[in-house]
């Protein structure tokens, strides 16, 4: 059989998800929708088969019964429909990106979710062409303990950040109890990193553990919502996330999932950079996965 023509390809995804499936079908296509780019693109059969306990046979049964003639052409056509998801989103529409009296339900779901991709794609933008991200991804990769500080909802994407890294071995620590990060921070040494995570840059406890830590020799890093407040003042590696637009109320809320896709972004540098923090990975996500109810 042929590879999948054109129109096929773009619904790819969509057939995954609607398409009745063996067990062992699942598990390959889940794992195929699961794994990064970098994962995904010089996968072979016989990785792909080891890592969902399954067989070529089955490799090859599922890459007819989506349309192409093997893992090749099926991997091909994700990473094609994967890239294709990530194209400028800011001109996608002409429309006044705030939300008006007039707007209906479906054109404000657009508008929240067009704000979302704006920010998120200008971000990226900033992250590629400043040296921050690299600083970070360095900082972390040689520090002798990582000290991750936040309160309130800047808690959640510590907690991300902690578990995300965590996983690749790094010797990470966060506490959700304020008093307790600044416990920690006080045992902190030379050659420790702390990143403090805070949209004001100006939340007490969080600044508290920041300075604790700074006085204790260790390196600052800062995840923040603006430049001006004490903790970028404080911080030795500043994180800024573009400012939104247009939509009242939305401006912290809309930077917290930009701060949980930084997660993402930090997660896969340091693991494409390191191949004992990418096997780290495939081993937590094994014990994990057996755990999980089939």
């Amino acid at each position: 059989m042929s590879e999948a023509a054109p129109g096929e390809v773009a619904s790819l995804l969509s057939r995954v998800s609607s398409m009745p499936f063996s067990a062992a079908e699942k598990r390959v296509a889940e794992y195929l929708l699961s794994i990064a780019e970098y994962d995904l693109a010089g996968l072979t059969s016989s990785e792909l088969a080891e890592r969902t306990n399954t067989s070529r046979s089955t490799i090859d049964r599922l890459s007819k019964r989506l349309g192409f003639a093997g893992i090749k052409e099926m991997r091909k056509a994700l990473l094609q429909e994967s890239r294709a998801m990530q194209t400028p989103v800011s001109a996608a529409s002409t429309l006044e990106p705030a939300i008006i009296a007039s707007d209906g339900l479906g054109e404000i779901a657009f508008k929240v979710f067009q704000s979302a991709s704006i920010r998120a794609l200008k971000f990226a933008e900033i992250l590629s062409s400043s040296p921050e991200l690299g600083e970070l991804v360095e900082a972390i990769r040689t520090a002798r303990s990582v000290q991750v500080f936040g309160a309130g909802a800047s808690a959640v994407v510590a907690l991300d950040m902690h578990q995300r890294l965590l996983r690749l071995g790094i010797p990470i620590n966060f506490s959700e109890d304020q008093h307790n990060q600044i416990a920690c921070a006080g045992l902190m040494k030379p050659g420790d990193l702390a990143i403090a995570i805070s949209y004001s840059g100006r939340t007490k406890s969080t600044l508290q553990a920041a300075e604790v830590a700074r006085s204790r020799g260790a390196r600052i890093a800062a995840v923040l919502g603006g430049t001006r407040s004490p903790m970028a003042a404080l911080a030795d590696i500043r994180i800024i996330t573009p400012p939104g637009v247009s939509l009242f109320g939305a401006d912290a809320v809309m930077t917290r999932v930009l701060e949980l896709m930084f997660n993402e972004a930090l997660f896969h540098c340091l693991a494409i950079q390191n191949p004992e923090m990418l096997e780290n990975v495939r081993r937590i996500e094994r014990i994990l996965g057996d755990e999980r109810v089939k």
